[in-house]
């Protein structure tokens, strides 16, 4: 008989004394899966990677808890050897299981994983997709762009939103028009990281759908509208000038600031023609872009000044 079926491991005593022989045999404690998932958890610790070989029997336990650690634990001491094992995680009949192999294969940033986690796009359970597609945005592998494309159509926000990141991430061109159609998308954190996407991929295409995002009800939406149109550059200023006439003070103010980010010296006319707006934070953003010009935008600051606020409309002179 072994002795394991007559004691119960004391795993706390066992990690103290960092005996990872007596945590191994713990391991096969069969009559507690706590026991089993201290031990898991406290070889990790541990970080011996001798004991990665019986970290990874564990996947295979009865338990699902001990499987879930033990996904962790291998990915903690496998380095490049965690991979193979973790792929087969991704397979678990648990989905939290899976939900953890392909976190654990994202961190491993290792192109081999790639063409399970696009099988794990179309997984029965939300999580295991949205980790799926957060994933293989770290891992980077452009291969992965017309699985994530089609992602971005998932019936559940969350999948869409990292799908939309991963996409700006993977640099594809393709996704260009999916994402441009995802900023009209009813949740906003999709709308926010489709437009971030389109100022990462510098996608002239998108400029006035981005424009008039800077409308979007979500702040965080706008200021990320406006970010995208500044990574995109040179070619926004057109579109953001037409802007600055919007009737909604809202755009002008995002217009305003994200001009007065990208310093160009060919809005400095139309900058300080918003020195006279009716709205008061759209003049003083206007005031802050032609300061950031340098000699470009000293001239319109000058005349500013000197014509003094009865100059202004809307001040009650």
């Amino acid at each position: 008989m072994d002795i394991l079926d007559i004691f119960k491991p004391n795993i706390e005593k066992l990690a103290e004394k960092k005996d990872r022989e007596g945590l191994v045999r713990a391991l096969e404690y069969r009559k507690d899966p706590a026991v089993r998932r201290a031990a898991v958890k406290a070889l990790a610790s541990l970080g011996d990677r001798a004991a990665l070989e019986p970290l990874v029997r564990m996947l295979k336990d009865e338990d699902k808890g001990v499987r879930y650690d033990a996904v962790e634990a291998v990915h903690r001491l496998g380095g490049t050897g965690a991979v193979e094992p973790l792929q087969q995680a991704l397979r678990d009949q648990d989905s939290d299981v899976r939900y953890a192999a392909a976190w654990a294969l994202g961190e491993t940033r290792d192109p081999r994983a790639v063409d399970d986690l696009i099988g794990a796009l179309g997984d029965d359970y939300w999580r295991v997709r949205t980790e799926a597609a957060l994933a293989l945005s770290k891992i980077g592998d452009p291969r992965a762009g017309a699985s994530v494309i089609v992602a971005l159509g998932d019936d559940y926000w969350r999948v869409r939103t990292e799908a939309a990141r991963a996409l700006g991430m993977l640099g594809v061109p393709a996704a260009e028009e999916p994402l441009v159609r995802a900023l009209q998308d009813e949740n906003w954190r999709v709308r926010r990281e489709a437009a971030l996407a389109l100022g990462r991929l510098r996608a002239d295409n998108s400029i006035e759908p981005l424009v008039a995002l800077l409308k979007d009800p979500e702040a965080t939406v706008r200021a990320s509208a406006a970010g995208a149109l500044e990574e995109i550059g040179k070619a926004s200023i057109p579109p953001l000038t037409r802007a600055l006439k919007d009737p909604d003070r809202g755009v002008r103010r995002a217009a305003t600031k994200t001009l007065g980010r990208m310093k160009d010296p060919a809005a400095v006319e139309s900058l300080a023609e918003m020195l006279r707006d009716d709205d008061e934070v759209v003049r003083d953003e206007a005031l802050l872009a032609l300061g950031k010009m340098g000699k470009d935008g000293a001239e319109p600051l000058r005349r500013a000044m000197g014509g003094g606020e009865k100059d202004r409309p809307g001040d009650g002179s």
